[in-house]
């Protein structure tokens, strides 16, 4: 019976262990600020951080996920379809319709998706952007909406809520490109694509 006993407890004192280093780390895991960048990087861990949170995912584990990722619509989940058609093959201008109002805003395609600055589209949906140059983060406002991206990064916070893009950021011509279903869906508009008119149409959700 001794024996008996002393197996018991001995597997107990293991099992609590285990038990005990698995919270610790659950605990220790989240976001700090870095206080040697600027205002911005209260959003994101320190520069080096490795946000993309599909680099280490089985393969088949992204592609075979349903629904597949729109260019055009913001799933908010570690996912991307590479092979989208897109509107575009090559950095172009196309035509944008924003309730009636149209102008030409200008596209990088990459990934599956099309990359806008975000100074262009803030001031084409009236939202304000503020810029950190020093952490390279874009934190776009529109009333209540809020939206806060990093180049490099396929992390965006939206209302300051972590959330995955279907594709990284980009520092381009002085300002950050990300994906357009992510500033439009952020913001609170859908996108449409018109093929007569080969325009681009944002309309509110």
């Amino acid at each position: 019976m001794n024996k008996k006993w002393k197996k018991l407890f001995t597997m107990l004192a293991i099992l609590i262990t285990v038990i005990s280093i698995g919270t610790r780390v659950i605990a220790d895991e989240g976001y700090d600020r870095d206080d040697d960048d600027d205002e911005g990087s209260e959003y994101y861990q320190e520069a080096n951080e490795d946000d993309d949170e599909n680099r280490h995912a089985p393969q088949n584990q992204v592609t075979n996920l349903q629904p597949s990722e729109y260019w055009n619509v913001w799933s908010r989940e570690a996912r991307n379809n590479p092979d989208n058609p897109l509107p575009i093959n090559e950095p172009t201008e196309l035509t944008v319709l924003v309730e009636g109002n149209e102008t030409s805003v200008f596209f990088i395609p990459g990934e599956g998706q099309l990359l806008v600055s975000v100074d262009r589209i803030s001031e084409l949906l009236g939202a304000r952007v503020k810029f950190y140059q020093q952490s390279k983060i874009a934190v776009l406002q529109k009333g209540d909406l809020e939206l806060a991206i990093r180049a490099g990064s396929n992390a965006a916070f939206e209302n300051k809520i972590k959330t995955p893009m279907p594709t990284q950021a980009t520092a381009y011509e002085n300002s950050i490109y990300l994906p357009i279903s992510v500033a439009a869906n952020a913001l609170g508009y859908r996108i449409s694509f018109d093929n007569t008119k080969r325009a681009l149409v944002f309309q509110s959700i």
